[in-house]
């Protein structure tokens, strides 16, 4: 499986960019939406696994504007997460 960092780059700083805890907070939460899309972490198995996996990729994959929201305070362009995010999983996600 592909590491996370090619997705987003990392949540502290970028090169020359300035320290900024809000920045980096809603970085940390597209990190862990990600994770919860791709099944790091899940302690459950079985069919309500699945479902929320699904539930987490369409967070990335349908518009939405919590999503937009996020991705604008975090510094990213959504279009361009979104973007990414269908890549990733097509690449290394078996749909059930």
């Amino acid at each position: 499986m592909a590491n996370l960092q090619s997705l987003f780059p990392k949540a502290v700083n970028f090169f020359g960019e300035k320290r900024n805890p809000e920045r980096s907070l809603w970085r940390n939460v597209l990190i862990v939406a990600l994770e919860d899309a791709i099944g790091k972490g899940w302690r459950d198995y079985g069919i309500g696994r699945g479902y929320k996996c699904e539930r987490a990729r369409a967070y990335f994959l349908e518009p939405n504007r919590d999503f937009a929201l996020v991705c604008q305070y975090a510094g990213f362009d959504h279009e361009y997460v979104r973007k990414k995010a269908k890549k990733y999983f097509e690449e290394n996600i078996k749909w059930q």
